[in-house]
């Protein structure tokens, strides 16, 4: 029986080890550590003491130290604003004195309404000397029994943090959603702190309260990603309707074009009455460009070989070695504005994160051919280490940037097409297969 019990012992070290590291995980899919691996470490020690803290009523020291001690250790080792910081103590300090509560609380009250057992007497090493070794061994197991629920409750919320850590780690969420969200679980902090404190008897009093704070304590993280998820969608829709107005603008600009375009044609019949020869020259010159503009406006393949020949010119503007190599004769079945979005967004981004390396570094591929009904285009280029994946943007103002390859996407499904951005360790490539009509 004892070997039994010094193995349970064993057992119930290596899981209160194992739930400390899981609320460590949990607590930082809310709020990142700081990146120093030293801070990483150092921030086990106080961890250790406060998940498992225990917490009895009519203890006001481990109740009240906990805040503090839970509050410094955010602020020192965990970054993000002041607000998330404080909103990350007021959803877990409720959370883990709710849990241990219970833990320390229903498997003592439940062993001694099971077992009789007296109130334990000890000695002066700390053994208790009025249990039969059947009553230890019970104590025991149910200690080991609070243990894995403990457990189970910390990696169940780690896997919920983990659903929602997306939303939660968005650099999008505001100072108001903080403070709301603040606000909202100030009163489960209160609620359980104060109880706590005043309440000296009758555990099972606190029981559905500290299961409510829980509860709430969840539902707190559900409220953040939530707002984040609002105010992320509403930052797209302002986005979206500045594009439109962008793109209204510009077919106005392109109306009044083809309405000059209109009027040059008269123009020209005018010219071409004209006896002179100055007035013919003319005319024939006119003639030239407005066969030029058709063109231009009818072919895809022209507005594409336009489109590298502007990028050529800007990469030789900024030492950036650029090889192009296009080979497709069937790319008229994209439109316009597609292949600008599609290969315009594709190399601005290329250049844009060569030039950000030194000279001899700089390096950008484009490769386009049809393969097995398939047009597939390819674009690399050198990147600096540890950069950005592509779907952000690098530049300062990344409310008006950033959508580069979101909108290659978009134009890319537009065709049921795929677009595949893979990143290595100082490269980025970008491939879109299109499916040939």
């Amino acid at each position: 029986m004892e070997e039994l019990m010094a193995f349970l012992d064993n057992l119930n070290y290596v899981q209160g080890m194992a739930h400390v590291f899981l609320a460590y995980l949990a607590i930082a899919a809310f709020i990142p550590l700081r990146r120093p691996w030293i801070l990483r470490l150092l921030v086990l020690p106080p961890l250790l003491y406060i998940v498992r803290i225990p917490v009895y009523l009519d203890d006001p020291w481990n109740i009240t130290l906990l805040l503090p001690a839970f509050g410094l250790c955010v602020w020192i080792f965990f970054k993000g604003k002041w607000e998330k910081k404080l909103a990350a103590v007021l959803i877990f300090y409720p959370m883990i004195v709710a849990v241990n509560f219970l833990q320390y609380n229903v498997s003592g009250d439940l062993f001694f309404a099971l077992s009789h057992a007296p109130s334990p007497a000890h000695d002066q090493t700390g053994r208790i000397i009025n249990w039969s070794p059947k009553m230890l061994l019970m104590s025991t197991v149910f200690y080991f029994l609070s243990n894995t629920a403990q457990v189970l409750f910390w990696a169940g919320v780690r896997l919920f943090m983990r659903r929602n850590q997306e939303q939660i780690a968005s650099e999008e969420i505001g100072r108001r959603t903080w403070l709301i969200a603040d606000v909202m679980m100030l009163v489960s902090t209160i609620a359980i702190f104060t109880t706590m404190l005043f309440i000296t008897q009758a555990n099972y009093i606190v029981y559905p309260l500290c299961v409510a704070v829980i509860l709430v304590s969840l539902a707190g993280v559900l409220l953040v990603a939530y707002m984040s998820r609002s105010e992320q969608t509403a930052r797209e829709a302002h986005c979206l309707s500045m594009q439109f107005a962008y793109y209204e603008e510009k077919l106005k600009a392109e109306e009044k074009v083809r309405g000059l375009y209109h009027d040059m044609k008269n123009h020209l019949l005018l010219l071409e009455r004209q006896d002179s020869q100055e007035a013919r020259e003319m005319a024939a010159d006119l003639r030239r460009q407005i066969a030029d503009y058709e063109d231009y406006i009818r072919t895809g393949n022209d507005f594409l070989d336009i489109i590298i020949r502007d990028k050529a010119r800007r990469a030789k503007e900024n030492q950036v070695d650029f090889s192009a190599e296009v080979h497709f004769e069937q790319g008229g079945f994209l439109e316009l504005k597609d292949i600008s979005t599609i290969f315009g967004n594709a190399l601005d981004n290329a250049l844009e994160a060569s030039v950000r390396l030194p000279p001899q570094q700089r390096l950008v591929t484009v490769k386009a051919e049809c393969v097995r009904e398939m047009l597939s285009v390819v674009v690399e280029n050198n990147c600096l280490p540890g950069g950005e994946d592509g779907e952000k943007t690098s530049k300062e103002d990344k409310f008006l940037h950033g959508f580069g390859i979101r909108n290659i996407r978009q134009a890319v499904e537009k065709y049921d097409g795929q677009c595949l951005v893979r990143r290595g360790k100082d490269c980025f490539q970008l491939k879109i297969l299109l499916p040939l009509p």
